[in-house]
Protein backbone atom coordinates (compact mmCIF):
# COMPACT_ATOMS: atom_id res chain seq x y z
CA UNK A 1 0.00 0.00 0.00
CA UNK A 2 1.66 3.36 -1.03
CA UNK A 3 1.47 6.41 1.43
CA UNK A 4 0.76 9.03 -0.65
CA UNK A 5 2.01 12.75 0.40
CA UNK A 6 0.51 15.47 -1.62
CA UNK A 7 2.87 18.29 -2.23
CA UNK A 8 0.08 20.79 -0.96
CA UNK A 9 0.05 19.16 2.21
CA UNK A 10 3.79 18.83 2.04
CA UNK A 11 4.48 22.49 1.68
CA UNK A 12 1.25 23.62 4.37
CA UNK A 13 3.82 21.44 6.62
CA UNK A 14 6.77 22.72 5.46
CA UNK A 15 5.85 26.65 6.37
CA UNK A 16 4.65 25.52 9.92
CA UNK A 17 8.18 24.24 10.99
CA UNK A 18 10.30 25.61 13.72
CA UNK A 19 12.96 22.54 13.64
CA UNK A 20 16.24 23.16 12.99
CA UNK A 21 17.53 20.27 9.94
CA UNK A 22 20.96 20.84 10.71
CA UNK A 23 22.22 22.15 13.65
CA UNK A 24 22.96 25.61 14.77
CA UNK A 25 25.69 26.26 11.74
CA UNK A 26 23.34 25.71 9.04
CA UNK A 27 20.51 27.96 10.80
CA UNK A 28 19.51 30.63 8.40
CA UNK A 29 20.96 33.80 9.40
CA UNK A 30 19.63 37.79 8.01
CA UNK A 31 16.54 37.98 6.44
CA UNK A 32 13.58 35.22 5.94
CA UNK A 33 14.74 33.41 2.99
CA UNK A 34 11.38 31.54 2.57
CA UNK A 35 12.74 28.41 3.29
CA UNK A 36 12.75 26.52 6.52
CA UNK A 37 13.51 22.78 7.53
CA UNK A 38 11.33 19.91 7.58
CA UNK A 39 8.75 19.80 10.00
CA UNK A 40 8.59 16.07 11.01
CA UNK A 41 10.07 14.98 14.35
CA UNK A 42 13.04 12.36 14.14
CA UNK A 43 10.19 9.68 15.13
CA UNK A 44 8.26 10.59 12.60
CA UNK A 45 10.92 10.63 9.66
CA UNK A 46 12.15 7.31 11.01
CA UNK A 47 8.33 6.20 10.50
CA UNK A 48 8.43 7.41 6.89
CA UNK A 49 11.73 6.29 6.19
CA UNK A 50 11.78 3.02 7.64
CA UNK A 51 14.92 3.36 9.38
CA UNK A 52 15.82 5.39 12.52
CA UNK A 53 18.39 8.15 12.28
CA UNK A 54 22.52 7.19 13.17
CA UNK A 55 25.66 8.26 14.00
CA UNK A 56 28.75 7.67 11.18
CA UNK A 57 30.80 9.61 12.66
CA UNK A 58 30.78 12.33 10.14
CA UNK A 59 32.13 10.05 7.13
CA UNK A 60 32.31 11.13 3.93
CA UNK A 61 30.53 10.00 1.45
CA UNK A 62 31.14 10.52 -1.99
CA UNK A 63 28.42 11.79 -5.28
CA UNK A 64 29.66 11.76 -8.64
CA UNK A 65 27.12 14.19 -10.43
CA UNK A 66 26.80 16.22 -13.44
CA UNK A 67 27.51 19.74 -14.55
CA UNK A 68 24.63 20.74 -15.84
CA UNK A 69 22.36 18.73 -12.76
CA UNK A 70 24.73 20.12 -10.09
CA UNK A 71 21.49 23.11 -8.88
CA UNK A 72 19.77 19.10 -7.60
CA UNK A 73 22.89 18.68 -4.70
CA UNK A 74 25.48 21.31 -5.14
CA UNK A 75 24.71 24.48 -2.66
CA UNK A 76 27.16 25.00 0.13
CA UNK A 77 24.99 27.50 1.71
CA UNK A 78 22.14 29.65 1.98
CA UNK A 79 22.16 32.07 -0.44
CA UNK A 80 18.41 34.28 0.10
CA UNK A 81 17.39 31.98 -3.70
CA UNK A 82 14.17 30.07 -2.64
CA UNK A 83 15.49 27.01 -3.86
CA UNK A 84 19.19 27.07 -4.26
CA UNK A 85 18.71 27.39 -0.07
CA UNK A 86 16.22 24.63 0.23
CA UNK A 87 18.92 21.85 -2.05
CA UNK A 88 21.28 23.89 0.76
CA UNK A 89 18.78 22.26 3.94
CA UNK A 90 17.71 19.31 2.15
CA UNK A 91 22.14 17.85 2.00
CA UNK A 92 21.89 19.57 5.66
CA UNK A 93 19.45 17.16 6.48
CA UNK A 94 20.57 14.13 4.91
CA UNK A 95 24.04 15.05 6.74
CA UNK A 96 22.26 15.18 9.94
CA UNK A 97 20.12 12.27 10.01
CA UNK A 98 22.84 10.03 9.32
CA UNK A 99 25.64 11.47 10.30
CA UNK A 100 27.63 12.14 7.65
CA UNK A 101 29.51 14.48 5.30
CA UNK A 102 28.44 15.15 1.90
CA UNK A 103 30.97 15.59 -0.62
CA UNK A 104 29.94 16.23 -4.22
CA UNK A 105 32.52 15.68 -7.55
CA UNK A 106 31.37 17.92 -10.58
CA UNK A 107 32.31 16.62 -13.72
CA UNK A 108 30.27 17.52 -17.31
CA UNK A 109 28.74 14.48 -18.09
CA UNK A 110 26.29 15.86 -20.86
CA UNK A 111 25.60 14.26 -24.80
CA UNK A 112 29.22 14.95 -25.46
CA UNK A 113 31.12 14.61 -22.69
CA UNK A 114 29.50 11.17 -21.82
CA UNK A 115 32.46 8.91 -22.63
CA UNK A 116 34.84 10.59 -20.07
CA UNK A 117 31.80 11.02 -17.78
CA UNK A 118 31.37 7.26 -17.66
CA UNK A 119 35.04 6.91 -18.19
CA UNK A 120 35.66 8.11 -14.23
CA UNK A 121 32.86 5.40 -13.26
CA UNK A 122 34.72 2.43 -15.14
CA UNK A 123 38.25 3.21 -13.82
CA UNK A 124 36.99 3.46 -10.49
CA UNK A 125 35.25 -0.08 -10.72
CA UNK A 126 37.95 -1.54 -12.34
CA UNK A 127 40.30 -0.72 -10.61
CA UNK A 128 39.09 -0.64 -6.89
CA UNK A 129 39.71 2.37 -5.71
CA UNK A 130 36.26 3.35 -4.36
CA UNK A 131 36.08 6.88 -4.94
CA UNK A 132 32.28 6.89 -5.69
CA UNK A 133 29.37 5.85 -3.41
CA UNK A 134 26.77 7.04 -5.73
CA UNK A 135 26.77 8.69 -9.02
CA UNK A 136 23.96 10.82 -10.58
CA UNK A 137 24.53 10.44 -14.23
CA UNK A 138 22.09 11.67 -17.08
CA UNK A 139 19.96 8.73 -18.12
CA UNK A 140 20.52 8.84 -22.12
CA UNK A 141 23.95 8.97 -21.56
CA UNK A 142 24.77 6.76 -18.52
CA UNK A 143 22.15 4.23 -18.56
CA UNK A 144 23.94 2.44 -21.77
CA UNK A 145 26.73 0.90 -19.56
CA UNK A 146 24.80 -0.68 -16.98
CA UNK A 147 24.91 -3.55 -19.34
CA UNK A 148 28.53 -4.15 -18.62
CA UNK A 149 27.53 -4.76 -15.11
CA UNK A 150 28.86 -1.68 -13.22
CA UNK A 151 25.95 -0.87 -11.34
CA UNK A 152 23.98 -2.89 -8.13
CA UNK A 153 20.64 -3.63 -9.20
CA UNK A 154 18.03 -2.42 -6.53
CA UNK A 155 17.16 -5.72 -4.88
CA UNK A 156 20.73 -5.40 -3.36
CA UNK A 157 19.53 -1.86 -1.80
CA UNK A 158 17.82 -2.53 1.47
CA UNK A 159 16.84 0.44 2.42
CA UNK A 160 15.33 1.90 -0.73
CA UNK A 161 11.65 1.49 -0.99
CA UNK A 162 10.32 2.34 -4.50
CA UNK A 163 6.97 2.07 -3.47
CA UNK A 164 7.46 4.92 -1.62
CA UNK A 165 5.63 8.60 -2.98
CA UNK A 166 8.86 10.43 -3.49
CA UNK A 167 10.26 7.50 -5.94
CA UNK A 168 8.72 7.48 -9.34
CA UNK A 169 6.33 5.00 -9.54
CA UNK A 170 6.61 1.07 -11.11
CA UNK A 171 10.34 1.53 -12.41
CA UNK A 172 10.66 -1.92 -12.31
CA UNK A 173 7.39 -2.47 -14.13
CA UNK A 174 8.12 0.24 -17.10
CA UNK A 175 12.02 0.20 -17.79
CA UNK A 176 13.40 -3.13 -15.98
CA UNK A 177 15.55 -5.51 -17.80
CA UNK A 178 15.20 -9.38 -17.21
CA UNK A 179 13.90 -8.36 -14.09
CA UNK A 180 16.84 -5.96 -13.00
CA UNK A 181 17.21 -2.69 -12.72
CA UNK A 182 20.00 -0.39 -12.38
CA UNK A 183 19.07 3.07 -12.74
CA UNK A 184 16.73 5.11 -10.30
CA UNK A 185 14.90 8.08 -10.22
CA UNK A 186 13.01 9.85 -7.63
CA UNK A 187 12.38 13.45 -6.21
CA UNK A 188 15.96 13.79 -5.29
CA UNK A 189 16.71 14.69 -9.16
CA UNK A 190 15.07 17.91 -9.54
CA UNK A 191 15.12 17.74 -13.46
CA UNK A 192 12.84 14.81 -12.52
CA UNK A 193 9.98 18.18 -12.69
CA UNK A 194 11.98 20.36 -14.90
CA UNK A 195 12.52 18.11 -18.21
CA UNK A 196 9.07 16.55 -18.27
CA UNK A 197 6.86 17.50 -21.22
CA UNK A 198 4.20 19.88 -21.76
CA UNK A 199 1.93 22.27 -23.78
CA UNK A 200 2.26 26.15 -23.56
CA UNK A 201 -0.49 28.03 -25.07
CA UNK A 202 -0.37 31.90 -25.34
CA UNK A 203 -4.15 33.02 -23.84
CA UNK A 204 -4.28 36.08 -26.07
CA UNK A 205 -4.41 34.12 -29.31
CA UNK A 206 -6.48 31.74 -27.98
CA UNK A 207 -8.45 34.05 -27.22
CA UNK A 208 -8.48 36.02 -30.24
CA UNK A 209 -9.67 32.53 -31.89
CA UNK A 210 -12.22 32.22 -29.31
CA UNK A 211 -10.63 28.73 -28.86
CA UNK A 212 -12.74 26.88 -26.06
CA UNK A 213 -10.83 27.05 -22.49
CA UNK A 214 -7.95 24.22 -22.83
CA UNK A 215 -8.47 23.72 -19.00
CA UNK A 216 -11.98 22.81 -19.22
CA UNK A 217 -10.80 19.97 -21.68
CA UNK A 218 -8.45 19.29 -19.16
CA UNK A 219 -10.84 18.48 -16.45
CA UNK A 220 -13.32 17.22 -18.82
CA UNK A 221 -10.69 14.54 -20.02
CA UNK A 222 -10.97 15.83 -23.40
CA UNK A 223 -7.95 16.81 -24.01
CA UNK A 224 -7.11 14.37 -26.78
CA UNK A 225 -5.05 14.11 -29.92
CA UNK A 226 -7.70 15.28 -32.42
CA UNK A 227 -9.01 18.22 -30.07
CA UNK A 228 -5.31 19.38 -30.00
CA UNK A 229 -4.92 18.65 -33.71
CA UNK A 230 -8.18 20.44 -34.02
CA UNK A 231 -7.44 23.80 -31.87
CA UNK A 232 -3.60 24.15 -33.55
CA UNK A 233 -4.13 24.11 -37.14
CA UNK A 234 -5.94 27.71 -37.73
CA UNK A 235 -3.79 29.99 -35.38
CA UNK A 236 -1.26 31.22 -38.47
CA UNK A 237 -0.98 34.62 -40.02
CA UNK A 238 1.27 35.53 -42.56
CA UNK A 239 2.06 39.01 -41.06
CA UNK A 240 4.02 40.10 -43.90
CA UNK A 241 2.12 38.90 -46.97
CA UNK A 242 5.46 37.01 -48.40
CA UNK A 243 3.53 33.48 -48.85
CA UNK A 244 6.03 31.51 -46.56
CA UNK A 245 5.87 31.45 -42.56
CA UNK A 246 8.78 32.06 -40.39
CA UNK A 247 9.40 32.47 -36.73
CA UNK A 248 10.12 35.48 -36.86
CA UNK A 249 8.08 37.70 -39.34
CA UNK A 250 4.82 35.84 -38.48
CA UNK A 251 2.24 34.26 -36.22
CA UNK A 252 2.57 30.27 -36.06
CA UNK A 253 -0.18 28.08 -35.28
CA UNK A 254 2.65 25.57 -33.39
CA UNK A 255 6.23 25.37 -32.52
CA UNK A 256 7.89 22.13 -31.41
CA UNK A 257 11.37 20.85 -30.44
CA UNK A 258 12.53 17.69 -31.81
CA UNK A 259 13.14 15.92 -28.48
CA UNK A 260 10.12 17.57 -26.60
CA UNK A 261 7.70 16.67 -29.60
CA UNK A 262 9.13 13.08 -29.60
CA UNK A 263 7.53 12.52 -26.42
CA UNK A 264 4.01 12.35 -27.88
CA UNK A 265 4.93 8.41 -28.32
CA UNK A 266 4.58 8.12 -24.59
CA UNK A 267 1.86 10.13 -24.40
CA UNK A 268 -0.04 8.48 -26.34
CA UNK A 269 0.57 5.55 -24.87
CA UNK A 270 2.09 3.97 -28.15
CA UNK A 271 4.17 1.24 -26.74
CA UNK A 272 6.90 -0.58 -28.81
CA UNK A 273 8.41 -2.87 -25.88
CA UNK A 274 6.54 -3.12 -22.63
CA UNK A 275 7.62 -5.39 -19.87
CA UNK A 276 6.23 -8.90 -19.79
CA UNK A 277 4.80 -10.73 -16.39
CA UNK A 278 8.88 -12.60 -16.13
CA UNK A 279 10.24 -9.03 -16.08
CA UNK A 280 11.56 -9.52 -19.91
CA UNK A 281 10.69 -7.37 -22.61
CA UNK A 282 8.56 -8.04 -25.28
CA UNK A 283 8.56 -6.39 -28.29
CA UNK A 284 5.06 -5.39 -29.79
CA UNK A 285 5.76 -4.18 -33.01
CA UNK A 286 4.14 -1.77 -35.00
CA UNK A 287 0.54 -1.40 -34.00
CA UNK A 288 -2.64 0.13 -35.86
CA UNK A 289 -2.97 2.98 -32.69
CA UNK A 290 0.93 3.83 -33.39
CA UNK A 291 0.43 4.31 -37.44
CA UNK A 292 -2.72 5.97 -36.81
CA UNK A 293 -1.43 8.44 -34.14
CA UNK A 294 1.69 8.78 -36.21
CA UNK A 295 0.05 9.59 -39.65
CA UNK A 296 -2.46 12.04 -38.13
CA UNK A 297 0.25 14.34 -36.40
CA UNK A 298 2.31 14.09 -39.73
CA UNK A 299 -0.35 15.57 -41.43
CA UNK A 300 -0.31 17.96 -38.68
CA UNK A 301 3.21 18.94 -38.93
CA UNK A 302 2.80 20.13 -42.31
CA UNK A 303 0.66 22.32 -41.65
CA UNK A 304 1.62 26.10 -42.39
CA UNK A 305 2.18 28.01 -39.65
CA UNK A 306 3.37 25.02 -38.00
CA UNK A 307 7.68 24.39 -37.74
CA UNK A 308 9.78 22.38 -35.57
CA UNK A 309 13.46 23.29 -33.97
CA UNK A 310 15.62 22.43 -32.07
CA UNK A 311 17.66 24.90 -29.70
CA UNK A 312 19.04 21.88 -27.43
CA UNK A 313 21.95 21.16 -28.90
CA UNK A 314 23.22 24.75 -29.73
CA UNK A 315 21.43 26.07 -26.30
CA UNK A 316 20.37 29.13 -28.27
CA UNK A 317 16.79 28.49 -26.49
CA UNK A 318 15.71 29.71 -29.27
CA UNK A 319 12.29 28.45 -29.10
CA UNK A 320 11.18 29.54 -25.93
CA UNK A 321 12.69 33.18 -27.01
CA UNK A 322 10.57 32.65 -30.22
CA UNK A 323 7.51 31.75 -28.16
CA UNK A 324 8.09 34.34 -25.47
CA UNK A 325 7.75 37.31 -28.25
CA UNK A 326 4.48 36.31 -28.51
CA UNK A 327 3.61 35.18 -32.10
CA UNK A 328 3.60 31.39 -31.69
CA UNK A 329 -0.11 30.30 -30.34
CA UNK A 330 0.93 26.77 -28.82
CA UNK A 331 4.16 25.16 -27.87
CA UNK A 332 5.62 22.00 -27.03
CA UNK A 333 8.84 22.26 -24.61
CA UNK A 334 9.66 21.36 -21.40
CA UNK A 335 8.96 22.70 -17.97
CA UNK A 336 12.05 24.38 -17.72
CA UNK A 337 11.29 26.70 -20.18
CA UNK A 338 9.14 28.98 -17.83
CA UNK A 339 12.94 30.33 -16.85
CA UNK A 340 13.11 31.93 -20.08
CA UNK A 341 9.54 33.14 -20.41
CA UNK A 342 9.59 35.30 -17.15
CA UNK A 343 9.34 38.45 -19.21
CA UNK A 344 6.98 37.45 -21.79
CA UNK A 345 4.35 39.99 -22.30
CA UNK A 346 1.12 37.87 -23.27
CA UNK A 347 0.01 35.25 -20.72
CA UNK A 348 0.63 31.99 -21.63
CA UNK A 349 -0.77 28.84 -20.06
CA UNK A 350 0.73 25.00 -18.99
CA UNK A 351 -1.28 21.86 -20.51
CA UNK A 352 -0.66 17.88 -20.57
CA UNK A 353 0.40 16.35 -23.28
CA UNK A 354 -3.13 15.64 -24.76
CA UNK A 355 -4.53 11.67 -24.55
CA UNK A 356 -4.65 9.55 -27.40
CA UNK A 357 -8.13 9.79 -26.80
CA UNK A 358 -11.03 9.86 -24.48
CA UNK A 359 -10.52 6.13 -23.15
CA UNK A 360 -7.20 7.10 -21.63
CA UNK A 361 -6.89 6.51 -18.08
CA UNK A 362 -4.74 9.51 -17.32
CA UNK A 363 -2.46 12.28 -19.10
CA UNK A 364 1.18 11.15 -19.56
CA UNK A 365 4.03 13.29 -19.51
CA UNK A 366 7.29 11.97 -20.82
CA UNK A 367 10.53 12.60 -18.24
CA UNK A 368 12.61 14.03 -20.26
CA UNK A 369 15.87 11.79 -21.23
CA UNK A 370 18.22 14.28 -19.50
CA UNK A 371 16.65 13.68 -16.57
CA UNK A 372 19.70 12.48 -13.54
CA UNK A 373 19.09 9.45 -12.33
CA UNK A 374 20.98 7.08 -9.48
CA UNK A 375 22.99 4.64 -10.10
CA UNK A 376 25.04 1.92 -7.58
CA UNK A 377 28.82 1.64 -8.37
CA UNK A 378 29.47 -2.17 -7.26
CA UNK A 379 32.62 -1.02 -5.31
CA UNK A 380 30.52 1.21 -3.21
CA UNK A 381 31.84 1.23 0.68
CA UNK A 382 29.15 0.76 2.18
CA UNK A 383 25.76 -0.73 0.13
CA UNK A 384 23.42 -0.67 3.35
CA UNK A 385 24.64 3.01 3.72
CA UNK A 386 24.09 3.76 0.40
CA UNK A 387 20.66 2.97 -0.31
CA UNK A 388 20.05 4.95 3.17
CA UNK A 389 21.09 8.04 1.29
CA UNK A 390 19.31 7.36 -1.36
CA UNK A 391 16.29 7.19 0.09
CA UNK A 392 17.08 10.55 2.37
CA UNK A 393 18.02 12.41 -0.23
CA UNK A 394 14.67 11.53 -2.07
CA UNK A 395 12.68 12.06 0.88
CA UNK A 396 14.11 15.37 2.10
CA UNK A 397 14.34 16.31 -1.44
CA UNK A 398 10.17 15.41 -1.87
CA UNK A 399 9.76 17.86 1.54
CA UNK A 400 11.81 20.22 1.42
CA UNK A 401 12.63 21.35 -2.40
CA UNK A 402 10.38 20.11 -4.18
CA UNK A 403 8.03 22.32 -2.51
CA UNK A 404 9.95 25.23 -3.03
CA UNK A 405 10.50 24.69 -6.64
CA UNK A 406 6.97 23.34 -7.37
CA UNK A 407 4.60 25.55 -5.23
CA UNK A 408 6.98 28.56 -5.16
CA UNK A 409 9.38 28.81 -7.97
CA UNK A 410 7.03 27.22 -10.75
CA UNK A 411 3.29 27.78 -9.04
CA UNK A 412 4.01 30.94 -7.84
CA UNK A 413 6.73 33.06 -9.64
CA UNK A 414 6.49 31.77 -12.70
CA UNK A 415 2.72 31.12 -13.56
CA UNK A 416 0.25 33.35 -15.43
CA UNK A 417 -2.97 31.75 -13.69
CA UNK A 418 -4.33 29.88 -10.73
CA UNK A 419 -5.30 27.07 -13.45
CA UNK A 420 -1.45 26.15 -14.02
CA UNK A 421 -0.89 25.19 -10.14
CA UNK A 422 -3.69 22.24 -11.18
CA UNK A 423 -2.24 21.55 -14.49
CA UNK A 424 0.94 20.66 -12.92
CA UNK A 425 -0.29 18.62 -10.27
CA UNK A 426 -2.01 16.41 -13.61
CA UNK A 427 1.25 16.20 -15.18
CA UNK A 428 3.47 14.93 -12.21
CA UNK A 429 0.96 12.91 -11.66
CA UNK A 430 1.57 11.20 -15.06
CA UNK A 431 4.85 11.28 -15.30
CA UNK A 432 6.20 8.46 -17.12
CA UNK A 433 9.52 6.94 -18.97
CA UNK A 434 8.84 4.89 -21.96
CA UNK A 435 11.26 1.64 -22.08
CA UNK A 436 12.98 2.88 -25.41
CA UNK A 437 13.44 6.33 -24.19
CA UNK A 438 15.87 4.85 -20.95
CA UNK A 439 17.54 2.17 -22.98
CA UNK A 440 17.09 3.82 -26.63
CA UNK A 441 20.89 4.94 -26.93
CA UNK A 442 22.45 1.66 -25.76
CA UNK A 443 20.10 -0.34 -28.65
CA UNK A 444 20.43 0.40 -32.30
CA UNK A 445 18.19 1.71 -34.71
CA UNK A 446 15.47 2.14 -31.72
CA UNK A 447 12.36 3.47 -33.11
CA UNK A 448 11.54 6.28 -30.51
CA UNK A 449 12.28 9.58 -32.77
CA UNK A 450 9.52 9.17 -35.58
CA UNK A 451 7.43 11.53 -33.33
CA UNK A 452 10.28 13.96 -33.58
CA UNK A 453 9.46 14.55 -37.23
CA UNK A 454 13.21 15.24 -38.59
CA UNK A 455 11.23 14.41 -41.86
CA UNK A 456 7.33 15.15 -42.48
CA UNK A 457 7.41 13.47 -45.44
CA UNK A 458 7.74 9.42 -44.51
CA UNK A 459 5.37 8.21 -46.63
CA UNK A 460 5.53 4.60 -45.12
CA UNK A 461 5.92 4.27 -41.36
CA UNK A 462 5.54 0.32 -41.93
CA UNK A 463 8.38 0.55 -44.45
CA UNK A 464 10.50 2.26 -41.88
CA UNK A 465 10.30 0.08 -39.29
CA UNK A 466 10.59 -3.06 -41.93
CA UNK A 467 14.11 -1.37 -42.40
CA UNK A 468 15.33 -1.11 -38.77
CA UNK A 469 13.30 -4.06 -37.51
CA UNK A 470 16.10 -6.28 -37.09
CA UNK A 471 19.04 -4.38 -35.88
CA UNK A 472 17.19 -3.21 -33.23
CA UNK A 473 15.65 -6.91 -32.45
CA UNK A 474 19.42 -8.20 -32.60
CA UNK A 475 20.89 -5.72 -29.92
CA UNK A 476 17.82 -5.57 -27.71
CA UNK A 477 18.31 -9.71 -27.36
CA UNK A 478 21.33 -8.95 -27.25
CA UNK A 479 20.78 -6.70 -23.87
CA UNK A 480 18.39 -8.92 -22.60
CA UNK A 481 20.79 -11.82 -22.54
CA UNK A 482 23.60 -9.75 -21.09
CA UNK A 483 21.26 -8.66 -18.40
CA UNK A 484 20.22 -11.79 -17.28
CA UNK A 485 23.93 -12.54 -16.82
CA UNK A 486 24.82 -9.43 -14.68
CA UNK A 487 24.92 -11.26 -10.71
CA UNK A 488 25.65 -8.59 -8.17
Amino acid sequence: MKRKISLALAFTLLLLTAAGCGGGDKTPSGGDTGTTAPVETTQSVESLLGFPKEDNGGKTFTMLINTSKSYEYDSEEATGDVVDDAVYYKNSAVEDYLGINLDFVIEDGAWNNRSAFNGLIQSDVMSGSKEYDLVSGITVCTMPIAIEGYFLDGKSLTYCDFDHPWWIADMYDRFSCSGKLFGFIGDASLSLYKDMTVIYFNKRIWENYSAPNPYELVRNDEWTLDKFIELCSGMAEDLNGDGKFDETNDQLTFLGEYVPCGTFQTALQLEVVKIGKDGTPEYLGLTEKYVSAFERLQNFMKIDGNIRMSSIDDLSFKSMITFSNGNVATMCNFIYSTEYLRDMKDDYGILPMPKYDENQEKYISQLGTSTAMFFVPVTTNDVELTSKVMEALSYYTNQIVVPKYYEVALKDKYARDDDIAEMLDIIRDGAAFDFLFVYGTGLQNTPNSHFRFYDTNTSDIASSFATNESAFLTSLEDMIEKYAEINN
